[in-house]
């Protein structure tokens, strides 16, 4: 009956995946909050007059004599007698603001807890003694320096409230909060007084209906038939945040919508790269991680992921803001003149947790905004190669085929994959012995070819009484509750009746750790009513990494197939109050287990469905379930773009689509994009064909093949790239706007990027049947073809565009003059086979003669690079009248690691020299060189560039050289 009963659930499911269920996921007007709260723009619009209720009562006060941190009193005149607010404001060590509103002796406590779970440390303050504050006619003026010393104000109003940060130099409003007297704060109430608070509120002002009369949904509302219960009642807030002088906006993943986020008031777009008739939002963005099974590309609706932060850019300055809530949250973002732009942020439930960071240059941007979530973890270098994966590998055999296919096409690969059905009846850490009955053989003969094995491990557990997992977690008491609070909630999922472990209950931490040690992992045999320990031996290795799933959560008889949001949390806290935030406490503990679960210090790979701002601090992510479709490969540039300058860095997107039977022409520029995205992953759906690149027929094969090799080639560029992101928390994908913040011509473009400061520059062919593309070249550099070295001109001024031709075979990939490219040239079947290889290095020459580049190596999977087991070199060429050099020179000191000394270079590539050198030299001994005619970067032409290819110099890569000409 097992069987039977999740085979039906299973396909019941599956019904869903044939397209996004629109009626399955809430609209603003069916959410009650953001009906009440967003409804405020429309009554202002329609109101003669309108003016914020809330005012400063109390001035500023200094908490202690020498940390810059401020409080004032804040009333709504609005609201019942007694009802009243604290502002609270920091101004933090590097120069952000951290703007805080909260119900003071309210009824409960707002939520308040999402800042411990997320932030990397309690943020350190400024010293009282470097603000200066002036107060005067109702205004308290805070001014001080950020960390690279850049004058600024925030100034506060008191009635009606209203908060603007100012750069100080310029006199320009960068934020503007409560101009548009769109705050609001929904106080705690008894029910049985519900009637005399609104009437109160709603005769302040005939021609000012600020709160909403329609009071449908305080106390409760039901989605499809599905109730839910608000004990505290209505508990949202909303505030408007504008940027006066910035006339674009970017972030706030995840959502399936170009990066320079359109306008959500019907407005037209701008330019939508993924459809042809690009209609207008008219919804709000939507911060709710939800398992959307087969989105729709170019929507606002919500995805897996929710990171709150918001870039702000015009070509004079670079700002963000960040909202610290785990709730859901719906965010309008309007135009209302050509160079500003408004946002409204409403939440349901939690406290105004608001931080400004004021930038001015977008490095400062992204450096602050690390201060506060951290950066990417040195990854393991095997988690930067190809991965192969599909629901599912059914059979031990069937994985150890997989392996043998990429070898028969001398494809390279690093992980293979194991979806759900490794599982006994979906209990995770457990193997089904019937298709794996020697788990740990299996991963060490993968293993023995330099491949890992993943598996998935989902947060929900079969209540089968007989699962020694969910016996654990009951006795604990580390299960999600119902709305009462004392008995276990039950839902479903694909272990059929399931229960939800409780991460925010501490006594779930170091058990969920645990069972990842090798000797938890079980093998039970079937056929036998009590699933029963097979051997004694251990059923997982240090080869083996983990896959967390549905951790959104996803509940399929759930309400947007997610968990009620009254289901009760550690503490007594409502599902509502940290929503957004469960997701990223499984990868976090998952990532610790990982690292915990043997004495030799090994980096964990963790990839994670459901993700939050801080993600990036425990592994990779992706897009989810994407479709086989050309529009859904158009969108995954953008989304991935948007998740790095979200802090999000190690993501990509399932090649291929996870649904669909692609074409071959699909698949093929499916895995010239995903090449080129830091998490590389092919995966599809258990109805799919089987379609691994060792099943493709010629020439597609071949080609595959040698994007795989190319990856491979570049995997110095990306290892070096995550090492650049630990020390800057600049993003490893670069749009244009990042890349070249003055060029107003590139703020719109999210169909190509840069990777990292490399000089690399990517620009996907995306669409059936291309032929050619267009790529824009910002900056007065030459770009080089990456294979074929023809040269292409930049513009100092403005950016040009330049058709290239684009066959199937054709990548569009190029080095932006100025650049050293460090790469591996021998095709071998996975990166750990590839850590002593020699090194190329490709020299992209800029106008002037010069270029620079950068090289980070380690042992790629412990931490012993903490303790200075590195190399991390700087490459320099420069040129003058009587020749030019070739340096290599330590950028930090660091102690060589053993396989690091056995690194050389055995070929240098110059591209752009204006003649030929007479001699080469190293260290006083000659080398070997040839030379190909052609143009110098300097000559201000379009053609093929000179090339001089210097033959085995043979210089260590762990030293300092001079290569002089």
């Amino acid at each position: 009956m097992r069987v039977t009963f999740l085979g039906i659930l299973i396909a019941l499911f599956l019904g869903i995946a044939e397209c996004v269920k629109q009626n399955d996921f809430k609209k603003c007007q069916q959410s009650s909050f953001c009906r009440r709260l967003r409804s405020l723009s429309d009554r202002k619009t329609n109101s003669s007059v309108w003016e914020s209720p809330y005012a400063i009562t109390r001035g500023l006060e200094q908490l202690g004599d020498e940390a810059a941190s401020y409080t004032w009193k804040l009333n709504n005149r609005l609201a019942p007698e007694g009802i009243a607010f604290d502002l609270a404001v920091d101004v933090l060590k590097d120069g952000l603001i951290r703007l805080r509103v909260d119900e003071s002796g309210g009824l409960y406590q707002r939520y308040n807890q999402t800042a411990s779970y997320i932030l990397v440390d309690q943020p350190e303050l400024m010293q009282a003694s470097s603000v200066k504050i002036t107060s005067y006619d109702d205004v308290d003026n805070l001014a001080f320096q950020t960390s690279t010393n850049q004058p600024m104000e925030l100034k506060v109003y008191h009635n009606p409230l209203n908060v603007q940060l100012k750069n100080a130099q310029s006199g320009e409003i960068l934020v503007d909060i409560n101009g548009e007297s769109l705050l609001h704060m929904e106080h705690f109430r008894h029910k049985d007084a519900e009637d005399t608070d609104n009437n109160s509120a709603f005769t302040w002002h005939s021609e000012q209906p600020f709160e909403d009369p329609n009071t449908d949904g305080l106390w409760e509302e039901s989605f499809n038939n599905k109730p839910d219960s608000k004990p505290k009642g209505p508990e949202a807030f909303s505030i408007d945040i504008n940027f006066p002088s910035h006339s674009h906006v970017y972030g706030i993943p995840e959502h399936a919508s170009p990066l320079a986020l359109p306008p959500t008031d019907g407005n037209s777009p701008r330019r939508v790269p993924y459809v042809d008739d690009p209609k207008p939002y008219t919804e709000p963005y939507r911060l709710y991680n939800l398992d959307v099974f087969e989105y729709e590309a170019n929507s606002p609706m919500a995805l897996y992921g929710s990171v709150p932060l918001m870039h702000a850019h015009s070509p004079r300055s670079s700002l963000a803001v960040f909202l610290l809530s785990a709730a859901e949250m719906w965010i309008d973002v309007k135009h209302p003149t050509k160079e500003s732009t408004s946002t409204q942020w409403i939440s349901e439930s939690g406290i105004i947790d608001l931080f400004l960071i004021p930038g001015p240059t977008i490095e400062d941007v992204f450096s602050q905004y690390a201060s506060l979530t951290g950066v990417s973890q040195m990854p393991q270098e095997f988690s930067l190669g190809h991965h192969q994966c599909r629901w599912n590998y059914f059979t031990s055999k069937d994985m150890l085929g997989v392996v043998s296919g990429y070898d028969s096409i001398d494809a390279p690969v690093d992980v293979i994959w194991l979806d759900i059905e490794y599982s006994d009846g979906h209990k995770y850490f457990m193997w089904d012995k019937k298709k794996f009955p020697d788990p740990v053989d299996m991963i060490n003969k993968i293993a023995s070819k330099g491949r890992k094995t993943v598996n998935i491990v989902d947060p929900h557990l079969s209540r089968d009484d007989e699962f020694y997992v969910f016996n654990e977690a009951s006795d604990k008491e580390v299960l999600v509750k119902k709305p009462d609070g004392q008995s276990g909630y039950e839902g479903w999922c694909w272990a059929g009746s399931s229960s939800w472990v409780d991460m925010f209950n501490p006594a779930s931490w170091d058990w969920w750790i645990s069972l990842f040690k090798f000797d938890k992992w079980k093998v039970s045999c079937l056929g036998t009513k009590e699933p029963i320990l097979c051997n004694l031996k251990k059923d997982s290795t240090p080869d083996l990494f983990t896959w967390v799933d549905m951790n959104e959560p996803a509940v399929f008889n759930g309400p947007e197939i997610t968990m009620p949001k009254d289901t009760v949390f550690y503490g007594g806290v409502e599902h509502r109050d940290l929503h957004n935030i469960n997701g990223i406490l499984f990868a976090n503990l998952t990532s610790q287990a990982l690292e915990q679960r043997q004495e030799k210090n090994s980096r964990s790979f963790v990839l994670s469905r459901s993700f939050y701002a801080g993600s990036q601090r425990f592994g990779a992510v992706w897009t989810g379930d994407n479709l086989g479709t050309w529009d859904h490969l158009r969108s995954a540039t953008p989304m991935n773009l948007a998740n790095n300058i979200g802090g999000i860095v190690f993501t990509g997107a399932d090649v291929g689509g996870f649904f669909g039977n692609p074409q071959p022409e699909y698949l093929v520029r499916w895995y010239q994009t995903g090449a080129f995205h830091p998490f590389f992953r092919a995966h599809a759906h258990i109805d799919t064909k089987r379609r691994e690149p060792y099943v493709l027929d010629e020439p597609y094969q071949s080609i595959v093949r040698e994007v795989l090799r190319l990856r491979y080639s570049l995997l110095p560029v990306w290892y070096t790239s995550f090492r650049e992101n630990t020390q800057t928390g600049l993003p490893i994908l670069r749009p244009q706007f990042v890349v070249h913040p003055s060029d107003a011509g590139g703020f719109d473009i999210d169909d190509q990027f840069y990777i990292s400061d490399s000089g690399l520059l990517v620009k996907p062919v995306v669409h059936e049947g291309a032929q050619s593309v267009d790529v824009y070249f910002a900056g007065e550099e030459p770009y080089y073809d990456y294979f074929t070295h023809e040269i292409s001109l930049g513009s100092k001024h403005k950016g040009r565009r330049k058709s290239f031709f684009a066959d199937l075979e054709s990548l569009p990939l190029f080095i932006r003059g100025g650049s050293i490219i460090p790469s591996r040239q021998r095709a071998r079947r996975s990166a750990s086979v590839m850590s002593k290889d020699p090194l190329t290095l490709t020299i992209a020459l800029d106008k002037n003669g010069n270029a620079n580049g950068r090289l980070y190596l380690d042992d790629g999977h412990t931490f012993d690079y903490q303790d200075g087991a590195f190399i991390d070199r700087q490459f320099t060429f420069k040129s003058d009248r009587r020749g030019w050099t070739l340096t290599s020179s330590e950028i930090v000191p660091g102690d060589s690691y053993e396989d690091g000394n056995e690194v050389f270079i055995e070929r240098i590539e110059v591209l752009g020299l204006k003649a030929p050198p007479k001699e080469i030299k190293v260290d006083g001994r000659p080398l070997e060189f040839s030379w190909e005619d052609g143009t110098a970067a300097s000559s201000n032409k379009e053609d093929t560039a000179s090339l001089l290819n210097i033959k085995k110099p043979l210089t260590k890569i762990a030293h300092d050289f001079k290569i002089i000409a």
